[in-house]
C-alpha cells in the first residue's frame, strides 16, 4: 500500500468519496507499519468527518517490525522465520 495519506490531502478525499460512493460499512487494511499507520489515519478522518466506514488495520509483515504487548509476533514474520 503506498503512503498515500501522510500527505497527500487529495488522496484522503478519494478515499472518502469511494467509501461513500460504495457504502461501505468497514475496510480492513492489511500490512505492515507503514499500512497500519495509514489505516489509523484514514479511521481519524473518516470519523472526524462523521462518516459510517470504520477502519481495521490487520498486522501483516515479514520484516518483524510491528511488535507490541497486544501483537507479540505477526502474521507473516512467523512464517517466514521457519
Amino acid at each position: 500500500m503506498q503512503l498515500f495519506c501522510r500527505s497527500n490531502l487529495l488522496k484522503f478525499k478519494q478515499a472518502e468519496e469511494t467509501v461513500v460512493k460504495l457504502d461501505l460499512d468497514g475496510l480492513v487494511v492489511i500490512g505492515g507499519d507503514d499500512s497500519n499507520t495509514n489505516a489509523c489515519l484514514l479511521a481519524e478522518n473518516f470519523r472526524g468527518k462523521n462518516l459510517k466506514t470504520r477502519v481495521i488495520g490487520c498486522p501483516k509483515t515479514i520484516d518483524g517490525d510491528l511488535k507490541c504487548k497486544e501483537v507479540p509476533i505477526s502474521f507473516g514474520f512467523d512464517t517466514s522465520c521457519k
